[in-house]
């Protein structure tokens, strides 16, 4: 539990960072520096730079210092998982790097999610997503081929899957079945996220399903932990009281 001291010096310091004192990548002052500024204790700044930390704030590293954190991204768990449609509208440049692109037989787990034979063909996408050219998102995509014939022979460099979806198929999606877990980023993952292999990562599983709940598409996708933070929001719904 924080100290009224350390409370009171994060908070100071988060407005600071907020209101653009500090902008993202930029190196706060060394914790003796911010100990003789707002005169409290070594101890304290520690303190309030752990609790800013553990809030995704700053980053600290050792020998290097303390740097403001890049913002993370608020994704709702309520509704379909849209972290592209946010980014954007959070005025972020989002673009795509196709990585691969076939067509293999499905796996026993991929054949479960999509309702189709083990070992019918599926088309295999996997695409590197980044915001303001960083990357923030390793992407797999497995679609039936058996109720989406052709879709193997378009161009998805570009275009939207969904779009594609919608228009050349006329499957509309409408609900995912979503579930995340923390894992550790794989060599090949670290090095697509341009992170050390090991460092902390969100892993996505999704499966869509469209107006007729007939699943079109089984996902698996690995997030920078750093970047993305899932979000909760619950309704309370208490007595009502007399």
């Amino acid at each position: 539990m924080l100290t009224r001291l350390a409370q009171q010096l994060a908070a100071t310091l988060e407005a600071q960072i907020l209101d653009g004192r500090w902008k993202v990548g930029d190196r706060l002052p060394p914790e003796r520096d911010l100990a003789g500024q707002h005169q409290v204790s070594r101890t304290v700044v520690r303190e309030a730079l752990e609790d800013l930390e553990r809030s995704g704030l700053i980053l600290r590293h050792q020998g290097r210092g303390t740097f403001v954190a890049p913002r993370r991204l608020e994704q709702s768990l309520l509704g379909h998982f849209s972290i592209v449609e946010s980014l954007r509208a959070s005025g972020k440049a989002v673009s795509t790097r196709l990585l691969d692109e076939r067509v293999v037989p499905a796996s026993p787990s991929t054949a479960r999610d999509l309702d189709v034979e083990v070992g019918a063909d599926v088309l295999h996408i996997e695409r590197l997503r980044l915001a303001d050219r960083v990357p923030f998102m390793v992407e797999r995509t497995w679609l039936p081929l058996t109720r989406l014939p052709g879709l193997d022979a378009l161009d998805l460099t570009e275009r939207s899957l969904y779009e594609a979806l919608r228009t050349e198929y006329g499957v509309v999606l409408e609900r995912a079945v979503e579930s995340f877990e923390p894992v550790l980023l794989t060599t090949y993952e670290a090095e697509s996220l341009e992170r050390p292999a090991g460092s902390p990562a969100l892993l996505l599983l999704r499966t869509t399903f469209d107006a007729r709940d007939v699943p079109a598409e089984a996902a698996r996708a690995v997030l920078r932990a750093d970047l993305v933070r899932p979000l909760v929001e619950r309704k309370v719904h208490e007595p009502v009281r007399f």
